[in-house]
């Protein structure tokens, strides 16, 4: 959508009729690791929230400036600020919970024990928690070559569940998945108009490029263009994909990356609102009661949410282990996961045009999301009970055999 030059009274006005003033500093919230030590998520009820987000959908990722806060809002926050001596950093309205989130940095010259006691005990506060810190999973080590001009029969995971079959009957038109990972290269080729919808809830990298390794691998598992004569297929190629960018690398380039309890709750929170069928958290970290509250609010609304499960050497199993939540793991994983999927060398998109292989449980994840996805398109009326108790075998592994036995059975409950 073309933005529109206003003059400054009609800016001015506008601003007095809706009330929203947004002055976050965003860039602060993925400054250093160890910034998030001292900081907390502070929540409160806001009733001023009743907001829509435009319904058309956009190519390339939408800036955050359209979400604002009520002028009660930041005023209730300042005012926590200044009462608890602690230093504002930034708010966002979590619509789906009806309360307003607010991180605040502890100074070194306050103990934080004290601080969160304290604002536990506030009357107009709702929740307190620290910030945790989330990390994408993948191989440390993944494969140096890169593939310009890949063919099918190198991915594995797309062969070994018969997916070519599957799409004969499916392809997963009309789901829409929310990918919330890190930024997506919506011009690859592989991957150009594959994105309907992006927005990005994180730190914004120096350069401006939204395009990032670990999201876009993600992306082109899942919704890699079939049968346009170059590259690889994705396992739904037809699925509606919404991209949120709440985790940033390392480092540029790197493969590695991490979010926090803030980024991930204003994509989770985006996901419900734009009424999506399935949820991809290719990730893992601490337990964490405000996504959990985001989690628990997906799944009564008949979302599937779907996480993959760390490695032995790797720490955390949120939220891999909520109750309802379909964990996937690519085997040899410490915690048992609902299903065991392709995830060692898979080859997918990665930005500029290129390919790689990558491994780890990050890209079994959308295997299962995908296969899920266009099991959806033929059983619509399908939760995630009847998912997993039709495709979970004894080992957990999914097999061709079951998913394409699925294709001859249309609107049929497995119970």
């Amino acid at each position: 959508m073309k933005l529109i030059r206003f003059t400054l009274l009609v800016v001015l006005a506008a601003l007095l009729i809706t009330g929203c003033v947004n002055n976050t500093d965003y860039s602060r919230l993925g400054d250093s690791p160890n910034g998030d030590e001292r900081r907390l998520l502070v929540t409160f009820v806001d009733r001023t929230i009743n907001r829509k987000l435009p319904g058309n959908a956009q190519d390339h990722y939408r800036s955050r400036g359209q979400y604002g806060n009520s002028n009660w809002s930041e005023r209730i926050a300042r005012q926590l600020a200044e009462r608890y001596q602690i230093q504002f950093v930034a708010q966002w309205p979590v619509t789906e919970l009806g309360v307003s989130c607010v991180v605040y940095e502890v100074p070194e010259t306050l103990p934080l024990p004290q601080v969160m006691a304290a604002l536990q005990k506030d009357r107009d506060v709702a929740s307190v928690q620290k910030m945790q810190t989330f990390n994408v999973l993948n191989d440390k080590h993944p494969a140096d070559k890169s593939y310009s001009d890949p063919y099918l029969h190198l991915q594995t995971g797309f062969q070994s569940l018969g997916i070519a079959e599957l799409h004969k009957y499916s392809t997963g038109q009309g789901v829409r998945i929310a990918l919330i990972d890190t930024g997506v290269d919506v011009d690859h080729p592989d991957l150009k108009g594959q994105i309907s919808y992006s927005e990005n809830v994180a730190p914004e990298p120096s350069d401006h490029s939204l395009a990032e390794i670990h999201g876009t691998a993600v992306a082109g598992v899942l919704s890699a263009r079939a049968d346009n004569g170059i590259g690889i297929a994705g396992i739904a190629p037809a699925a509606e994909i919404l991209a949120f960018r709440a985790c940033w690398p390392d480092k540029p380039g790197s493969l590695a990356a991490r979010c926090n309890s803030f980024t991930l709750a204003l994509a989770l929170n985006q996901a419900i609102r734009l009424k999506s069928r399935i949820i991809n958290l290719s990730l893992s970290g601490p337990k964490d009661p405000l996504l959990k509250m985001l989690i628990d609010k997906a799944l009564s609304e008949g979302i599937i949410v779907i996480a993959a499960v760390p490695g032995k050497e790797q720490i955390g199993n949120f939220p891999a282990d909520v109750p309802g939540v379909l964990a996937v793991g690519r085997g040899g994983e410490s915690e048992k996961p609902s299903f065991i999927a392709p995830g060692q060398d898979i080859l997918t998109t990665v930005p500029h045009e290129s390919y790689d292989f990558m491994t780890g449980s990050s890209f079994a994840t959308p295997h299962v999301a995908g296969v899920i996805a266009l099991l959806l398109q033929l059983h619509p009326d399908w939760q995630a009970s009847d998912l997993k108790q039709y495709l979970n075998s004894e080992s957990g592994l999914l097999t061709a055999h079951a998913l394409n036995a699925a294709s001859g059975v249309k609107h049929t409950s497995p119970n």
